[in-house]
């Protein structure tokens, strides 16, 4: 009783924060409003979905192509199912069946492992949903979040759909990736040869849609900082004491531009690198979760990266999500940390993003905390990694060692 009653709050919360998303995206008689940028980019997409439909191409000269060719997918569904004024509500429809898909893949996980496992993994995916807000439903970013969910959830059962759901979502966006990091051989060998020879599959297919389908690589590599990056802050509190930087759009997002700009930027990748190697010293010396690694990862990548939209915090919220599944977890705190950041997102776009875009210090303050808070979290991530192992953390690995026994699976 206790346990339906958890899954009717769960489904009710749901459909209620989903529905106020829903309603407010689609909002369209407040035009230039706060509501309107959230689905700006679906214009984007549906004309791109056309390019891809017709021309039988990638936008090969749009700088603002910036995904893997598995984006296309995403953006072409919602036309063949209705083209025109539809094509919005088509594409609502598809990040609700991924967003419900993975509440129904962490309620499972609860309900098939008991007392190892815990109802906050679920809690933290439906209000982090609803935390980060309405920018969710208008980008595509949840979708790859389910895929990457999916891989940790089935790690351990079903290496091989794993490894699927791995090479799915890093042809969508780059970063699940780190679904690979922290397993034990047979599982990383499973999960990794399904990973590559899926993403080969895929990949090929998509590359015959037409040319252009890896051009991607270039606009990206020629974006600057993004003024939402936790490296452009210290620039940002100084531009409010000098008015030496100026805020330009390129790239389809907000850059910023003047002295020690370039620096900054090049020095972002180094960062990742280090963080990387850092990770790697830490699986090698402590063996953590792998779910628990994969946050730590995920954190990295966003605080070091050049460019962070609000929508990429649902990366964060995602792999927390599977962190909080179970009770071992390191990263308890850290998932707390996760859901004030994506809180602080939602404020910052779309509530005071004018106040971002021109500089203005209310929005350098929002970026302020956002940012502080993450990187915190990040810090914080990787010192709670070197945890000394207890007695349930050795139940982990002694999980992996038997190649995932029925106890485990929500682990993963």
């Amino acid at each position: 009783m206790l346990r339906w009653s958890t899954v009717s709050r769960l489904w009710t919360v749901w459909v209620l924060t989903r529905a106020l998303i829903v309603v407010f995206i689609g909002v369209t008689a407040l035009p230039h409003s706060i509501w309107d940028g959230c689905a700006a980019d679906l214009g984007l997409y549906r004309e791109w979905a056309g390019v891809f439909v017709h021309q039988h191409t990638f936008p090969l000269a749009d700088e603002r192509w910036q995904y893997p060719p598995g984006a296309a997918v995403v953006m072409v569904a919602p036309w063949l199912l209705g083209a025109g004024h539809a094509y919005t509500w088509w594409f609502f429809a598809m990040v609700g069946a991924a967003d419900a898909g993975v509440l129904g893949l962490l309620i499972r996980s609860v309900r098939r492992e008991g007392r190892v496992a815990s109802w906050a993994g679920p809690w933290v995916w439906v209000l982090g949903v609803a935390l980060v807000g309405r920018v969710l439903y208008g980008r595509f970013d949840l979708i790859v979040a389910a895929s990457a969910v999916a891989a940790l959830l089935w790690a351990l059962r079903r290496p091989l759909a794993a490894g699927v759901a791995v090479a799915a979502g890093v042809l969508l966006k780059l970063w699940p990736i780190v679904v690979l990091l922290g397993w034990k051989r047979p599982v990383l060998w499973r999960m990794g040869v399904s990973a590559a020879v899926s993403g080969a599959v895929m990949g090929a297919a998509l590359t015959t849609i037409g040319p252009g389908a890896w051009s991607f690589a270039r606009f990206q590599s020629e974006r600057g900082l993004q003024i939402e990056a936790p490296a452009t802050t210290p620039l940002m509190i100084a531009r409010l004491i000098r008015h030496s930087w100026r805020i330009t759009h390129r790239y389809g997002a907000e850059e910023l531009l003047g002295p020690g700009v370039s620096a900054v930027s090049h020095c972002c990748v180094p960062l990742t690198v280090i963080g990387g190697l850092i990770l790697l010293v830490v699986w090698w010396r402590k063996r953590p979760p792998a779910p628990d690694l994969a946050l730590a990862a995920v954190l990295i990548a966003l605080t070091t990266s050049r460019v962070l939209s609000p929508q990429y915090l649902i990366w964060a919220v995602a792999v927390a999500a599977v962190c909080a599944l179970y009770r071992s977890t390191t990263q308890r705190p850290i998932v707390l940390l996760v859901l004030v950041s994506a809180l602080l997102s939602q404020v910052e776009f779309p509530f005071v993003y004018d106040k971002v875009a021109s500089g203005h210090v209310v929005g350098v303050i929002v970026l302020l905390l956002r940012n502080g808070v993450l990187v915190y979290a990040t810090v914080w991530s990787i010192v709670r990694l070197w945890r000394p192992v207890d007695d349930e953390t050795r139940w982990w690995n002694r999980a992996l060692r038997t190649e995932a026994p029925a106890p485990v699976a929500a682990v993963a």
